[in-house]
């Protein structure tokens, strides 16, 4: 313990050795952030306004009108941006061909030889209503208590307008750019990303000289000290159905003539995992190293965490260590929920004939999504020959999610380290996501580009499922922030008068 505390002082002290002088260009630009605020919140309540569910049809056009308010927006901060059609869908369940809507490229390249952003984000997001427990309107910004709620603010639409709020600070601060940036906007994000690999390979030219990946999403793991996510754990999601009859049965009629569908699904999900959430599967438990400095210095208060969400008693007792490590190395099975059983109020009798239970396994960032799903099939298929029901049972593959890592020895990184020090007066933790994000590995395997995450959202703000929410302040300093990072990136460099001594404590050792 004596020596976490040693750490972190040591830490402290290189904070106190750096401050924004008065006439400073970065001061300049976060005066004008904190001036353009308001305006900056309306943008945010005219694209929360646009209902963009790319995962229902009904909502395509929908889709397709926030893509064009945004590429009125990009093109009035003098980006040269176009959408790129996308083609059409074949939806799983009505069969029927839709039109997808479009990606946005978009290029501000006026500095020859400085270094080039990709930035990358997107504009759809997941479905939420009102009927889901939200107190306000998921797509009306709503603002309470110095919060704006609503669906997207924290890890969509919020953070993507953070990166143009930072470019309006430039062009109001009568500054150019440091950097050149190339954006590549998405709007099937949360499907999968259908399309986003077909367009790098299709339109490589926009991003030959493209130096690094940022991608502002996500969340820290504390409420006050940001974080940068240099990496993240694998996913695999699977459906695993069970069926017994070609059509639904009533109880009252039925009940006792044969083996139901529902028991045996019940059977096998309870064969995944224990009581104290370890995996039961044979072949799931690998381990993955961490570097014990990362962990030890992350300001996360596991206490905290369990009394947020009203659950006091924890796997991990109060180690921050031990559940820090379940989190980013370990692998991890969570039960998603059942389709076909009835999840209705109502009183009803029905034996369903066809359940689906949907579960993802978060993989050690080691781990084969392969060799995963070839053990799962070891194992439900023992389970269901020791259950012996004639039933028919299989299990699918639905999506893989690769794990990935960074490389924190780089511009990049000190950058977004010089950059978070300067707007949130504290170092930023690093992160290993514990969740997954489709998009960096697409764009390490096709650019071959290093990735950084930078979120906005503090850990009590933002990204829940319901009342997402994201604070005022977090959306500003997420502005302020983004516009330091292009010009600690493009204006600083490796100028090692300026550069926070960012190469030791707390930074991963060994990420590639």
């Amino acid at each position: 313990m004596e020596e976490v505390l040693s750490i972190l002082s040591r830490r402290d002290t290189l904070l106190s050795k750096i401050d924004i002088r008065a006439n400073s260009p970065l001061k300049r630009l976060f005066q004008t952030v904190h001036l353009k605020r308001e305006c900056y919140i309306n943008d945010l309540w005219e694209i929360v306004g646009y209902e963009t569910i790319s995962t229902r049809e009904d909502r395509r056009e929908e889709l397709q009108r926030c893509v064009n308010w945004l590429l009125k927006r990009l093109m009035g901060l003098d980006v040269v941006a176009f959408g790129e059609p996308m083609g059409l869908q074949l939806m799983n369940e009505s069969f029927k061909t839709i039109q997808m809507p479009s990606m946005i490229i978009g290029v501000i390249a006026k500095n020859p030889g400085r270094p080039t952003i990709l930035v990358y984000g997107n504009v759809d997001v997941e479905d939420a209503s009102m009927e889901e427990g939200w107190t306000t309107d998921p797509f009306v910004l709503t603002e309470i208590d110095e919060f704006l709620y609503g669906r997207g603010v924290a890890l969509d639409k919020g953070p993507l307008l953070c990166w143009l709020n930072a470019i309006q600070s430039y062009r109001d601060a009568g500054m150019r750019l440091p950097v050149n940036l190339v954006f590549l906007i998405e709007s099937m994000a949360h499907s999968n990303s259908l399309g986003l690999e077909t367009v790098l390979r299709q339109r490589i030219g926009f991003f030959r000289e493209v130096s690094c990946v940022a991608i502002c999403t996500r969340r820290w793991i504390s409420n006050k000290r940001p974080g940068i996510i240099y990496g993240s754990r694998g996913l695999v999601y699977y459906h695993l159905e069970v069926e017994c009859a070609n059509r639904d049965l009533s109880s009252c009629e039925h009940g006792g003539t044969l083996y139901e569908a529902l028991p045996d699904l019940f059977y096998l999900l309870s064969t995944l995992v224990d009581g104290a959430t370890t995996i039961l599967v044979e072949g799931l438990t690998s381990n993955y190293e961490v570097d014990m400095n990362v962990l030890q210095c992350a300001d996360f208060n596991y206490r905290q965490f369990g009394r947020n969400v009203d659950s006091y008693l924890l796997p991990h007792k109060d180690s921050k260590v031990n559940a820090l490590h379940s989190l980013w190395a370990m692998p991890h099975l969570s039960i998603h929920g059942i389709e076909g059983a009835n999840a209705s109020p109502d009183l009803r009798f029905v034996i369903p004939h066809r359940v689906v239970g949907k579960f993802s396994v978060s993989m050690a960032p080691n781990q084969k999504a392969a060799l995963v799903t070839e053990a799962l099939q070891k194992h439900l298929g023992l389970a269901w020959v020791e259950r012996g029901s004639p039933n028919k049972m299989s299990l699918c593959e639905k999506f893989v999610i690769p794990s990935w890592t960074g490389a924190v020895d780089t511009p990049e990184y000190a950058a977004a380290v010089r950059a978070m020090h300067q707007t949130y007066d504290a170092m930023p933790n690093y992160i290993r996501d514990g969740g997954s994000i489709l998009a960096p590995t697409i764009f390490r395997e096709v650019l071959n580009k290093n990735v950084i995450v930078l979120p906005i959202a503090s850990n009590d703000n933002g990204g829940g499922p319901i009342n997402e929410r994201l604070s005022v302040e977090n959306y500003v300093k997420g502005s302020q922030m983004l516009s330091a990072f292009m010009w600690e990136y493009g204006e600083v460099g490796e100028d090692t008068d300026s550069e926070i001594k960012v190469n030791a404590i707390c930074k991963p050792k060994s990420a590639k």
